[in-house]
């Protein structure tokens, strides 16, 4: 610990002494599980555009697969002092970051910087963030239309300076719509829950699993990475008791394609893993636990949030003591009611969804056009 925190600052005091052409883009990631969602991004500025690109980064073993890593400076800052150092103080023409709340929490602006916020979810703006999560971001790759109307109403209604809200898309979609999908095993369930107190981690998970083994049924835990450090207690047990059963595996890879492509099913509450699992074709089982309100007041936004008024519309919303009381007929029946719903999810994909397939590319243009 000790030599992190030296390490940290002696990375930080080489990196505000970096030259000009180092900062012009410049990503922050807060670990592996963020990176993963950036990291097409870098690849395509770096390796087919050339473009030089700074990555700080808070993991210390954060990596990026590259073939011009002359082109990349990839820096460890830790989470602590050292960081918060860094932030208000190295210059960046161009700061792209998915961690949101900045000035309101320990990441502050350098006066002069501009700082670009990239999604890592297909959420909606106002409710499972804080309120003012964006407004100090000078910009924001949108994913969708949603995003933009919804971002617009609240600089209006607080007279916020207006951000710049360019047509990205999301990037996960890209590697999904090449991937060749497999149908999946469909005895494998893949459980992958939000965080925080209203979760399926807190509410029911240990009911959850237990029901499906007694029902023959592999599971997949994708656990969320925040759930590691705000739910560990009540996941660790989990994980302890189940750990030695043969139908139990937990997944902690960044990407999550293996575990998607693995299952015949996707169990969740609130997680935007479920807009990437309806590119798979296969059927999915909200549990109806409370939603994630990080904002109190976003329903002063007119906008429903996307991820509640699509749940019905993607797959079969279940509650609680419904999906860990259910026989093997009537998960059967609420499967195949989930997947009447799959054949819509084409259209829901290309209404929402901006350049569906090629926002990397999009991205990076529009990053040459902001340095």
């Amino acid at each position: 610990m000790f030599n992190d925190f030296f390490e940290t600052w002696r990375n930080v005091n080489e990196a505000v002494k970096l030259s000009n052409k180092w900062r012009q883009i410049v990503f922050y990631s807060e670990g592996s599980w963020l990176t993963n969602h950036l990291s097409p991004i870098i690849k395509e500025l770096v390796d087919s555009r050339e473009n030089r690109v700074t990555f700080f980064t808070s993991e210390k073993n954060d990596q990026i697969n590259l073939k011009n890593y002359e082109n990349l400076k990839s820096i460890f800052i830790g989470s602590q002092s050292a960081r918060t150092y860094l932030f208000r103080k190295f210059y960046a023409n161009l700061m792209i970051m998915s961690t949101p709340n900045l000035q309101s929490m320990q990441l502050k602006r350098q006066s002069e910087s501009r700082y670009f916020y990239i999604h890592h979810s297909p959420c909606s703006t106002h409710m499972v963030y804080k309120e003012n999560a964006f407004d100090d971001f000078d910009g924001m790759f949108c994913i969708g239309n949603y995003q933009e109307k919804e971002v617009r109403e609240r600089e209006e209604i607080l007279s916020l300076k207006k951000k710049v809200l360019l047509k990205s898309g999301y990037p996960n979609f890209d590697s999904l719509k090449n991937t060749k999908f497999k149908l999946g095993d469909k005895n494998t369930v893949l459980i992958a829950p939000s965080w925080g107190e209203n979760s399926i981690t807190n509410l029911c998970l240990f009911e959850l699993i237990l029901n499906l083994i007694n029902l023959k049924k592999n599971i997949i835990l994708r656990p969320h990475s925040m759930s590691f450090l705000k739910d560990n207690k009540k996941l660790k047990k989990v994980i302890n008791y189940f750990k030695e059963s043969e139908f139990f595996s937990v997944d902690r890879d960044p990407n999550s394609s293996n575990s998607m492509n693995s299952s015949g099913l996707l169990i969740t509450d609130w997680s935007g893993i479920s807009f990437e699992y309806i590119l798979q074709g296969k059927p999915i089982l909200f549990i109806d636990v409370p939603p994630k309100v990080n904002n109190k007041n976003y329903q002063k936004i007119s906008h429903i949030p996307l991820e509640s008024s699509m749940r019905d519309k993607m797959g079969e919303v279940v509650s609680t003591n419904e999906i860990i009381n259910l026989n093997s007929d009537e998960l059967d029946l609420k499967i195949s009611k989930a997947k009447l719903k799959i054949s819509k999810n084409n259209d829901f994909i290309s209404k929402n969804f901006y350049n569906f397939g090629k926002s990397v590319n999009v991205i990076c243009d529009q990053i040459e056009q902001l340095k």
